[in-house]
């Protein structure tokens, strides 16, 4: 998982707990991730990237399926968080 802040944004990033809240709200249920400071109806899906292009640096739009990033945006707080729901090789071939 990948955290970041917003240009110009005072905003602290979310830490490491508020992030694998996310990301397990997130696998839980896509349409509905409460922000763990703000509540619910916050959260917004900003975008999907393709994780296997982010790994070699270059931003692809993708699907959400498979191997992919998703970026979330909190409208209360004004953070962002990138979740990687990518599969290692290992992960990949046992599936």
């Amino acid at each position: 998982m990948s955290e970041f802040k917003l240009p110009g944004s005072n905003a602290a990033e979310f830490d490491m707990e508020e992030g694998l809240a996310l990301a397990l709200s997130y696998l839980e249920d896509p349409s509905d991730v409460p922000c763990p400071k703000c509540g619910t109806d916050k959260i917004e899906v900003v975008c999907y990237l393709d994780a296997r292009s982010i790994e070699k640096g270059v931003v692809i739009p993708a699907a959400p399926v498979q191997d992919y990033t998703v970026v979330l945006y909190c409208h209360g707080c004004s953070r962002a968080a990138a979740l990687d729901l990518s599969r290692d090789e290992e992960e990949r071939e046992a599936a």
